[in-house]
């Protein structure tokens, strides 16, 4: 087969994209990074041809992330970093752990040819940007979850799609998570694998500080503190499986004039791991232990939050979730505030694509647009009010009421 040459007008057209938004971004733009990010990679696309296009996507990127998962078990991010990054040695990485040297360093290998290590000779290592990032607990936290939780699903996924005639996942209880693990679902496997539960939630909390905020997105002053009831359930803001609160010591800390009460409601497990953290210790957040699949137990609170819960769960589930909540809301008085993906009807983000794979294999959900949020809400008798969103590939926030 013979190499396709690639077009000259649209390596063209996307040279001069990645000039203009290179311009802007050296004059200060502060919108034109990401979309000179976006005009490279296009100018890549068009540059390569398909052949090596093919090498890149379908032989290469796979490695990048198991080598990436053993890189972290050798630790050899921590210790390219170390030491003020000075230049180590396979030698120097393998003796951390004992590993065999030729296996350090077909790994080494591996990573500078990705771009997570950079090399200063033979067989000499230093760390780059992303070598600093990876060293983190929080982005080695990421490679660990994503890696041990999703890719045996993902491994097993054609082989699923074909027994069940290619139909869309939306079992939660006999998707691709359980045919490929035997376990009955991704949260019972965490909770069985504590490490990677552990990384889990050190993850989120990284995701959380490297995206923008709900309440950079939400007018939280307009929409939440004007009108607000001062005394009781009234005045609650609560988070519904909002992990360790660390979505509401944020809340806390950016609006510390908002009088009302901060809840935290979490399963069992997780409110003990808050506990501690001392999310409480001065009782200004509470911590209550509650499953949002029964009965909310606070009444015509100010504002009902779910952060990146709803597209952990097929629709059904979500309906579920969606009727304790909507009983419990004050009609034109209850928020119900939606933190999580809406996904565009074209051109969609690449970000918005990978979650939705992910969810597809871990636990039969998805990511929706908006005009599946809107049927899923209005078939529990709730609307929309307003979406609001910042930057690309990011989550947005929904603000939802309850049905007239």
């Amino acid at each position: 087969m013979a190499a396709e040459t690639p077009d000259v007008d649209n390596i063209a057209r996307a040279l001069k994209q990645v000039a203009n938004y290179g311009d802007k971004f050296i004059n200060n733009d502060p919108t034109a990074r990401e979309k000179l990010v976006a005009s490279a990679r296009d100018l890549v696309l068009a540059a390569e041809t398909p052949m090596e296009s093919f090498w890149w996507a379908i032989w290469a990127q796979p490695t990048r992330h198991v080598a990436a998962r053993v890189a972290v078990d050798l630790k050899i991010f921590e210790t390219a970093v170390a030491n003020g990054g000075s230049p180590k040695s396979s030698e120097d990485f393998a003796a951390v752990t004992g590993a065999s040297l030729s296996l350090v360093k077909r790994i080494s290998r591996a990573c500078v040819s990705m771009g997570m290590l950079a090399e200063q000779g033979a067989n000499l290592y230093v760390p780059n940007n992303f070598t600093k990032c990876l060293a983190t607990k929080e982005f080695s936290s990421g490679i660990i979850f994503c890696f041990d939780l999703s890719q045996p699903s993902f491994a097993k996924l054609p082989e699923y799609l074909r027994n069940t005639n290619f139909q869309d996942p939306e079992g939660f209880s006999d998707g691709p998570f359980q045919y490929a693990t035997g376990n009955p679902s991704a949260f019972s496997w965490l909770t069985e694998h504590p490490t990677v539960f552990d990384a889990f939630h050190v993850y989120i909390h990284a995701i959380r500080t490297q995206r923008p905020s709900w309440t950079d997105m939400y007018p939280v002053q307009e929409r939440l503190v004007e009108g607000l009831r001062a005394d009781g359930d009234a005045s609650a803001l609560v988070d519904m499986g909002g992990g360790t609160g660390q979505t509401l010591q944020d809340f806390r800390k950016n609006y510390s004039g908002y009088g009302g009460r901060l809840v935290l409601q979490e399963i069992p497990e997780v409110v003990a791991s808050a506990k501690e953290k001392g999310v409480d210790a001065d009782g200004r957040i509470e911590l209550h232990a509650h499953s949002f699949f029964d009965p909310q137990p606070i009444r015509g609170a100010r504002a009902y939050f779910m952060r990146s819960i709803l597209h952990d769960w097929p629709d059904e589930q979500c309906r579920k979730i969606l009727a304790q909540v909507r009983e419990a809301m004050e009609p034109g008085y209850s928020k119900l505030l939606i933190n999580d993906i809406v996904v565009s009807e074209q051109k969609t983000a690449w970000q918005h694509v990978a979650f939705d794979l992910f969810m597809m294999v871990q636990t039969s959900a998805h990511e929706r647009t908006e005009t599946e949020w809107r049927e899923l809400f209005g078939s529990c008798g709730l609307e929309i009010v307003g979406i609001y969103n910042k930057g690309e590939g990011n989550e947005g926030v929904i603000e939802v009421a309850r049905s007239a």
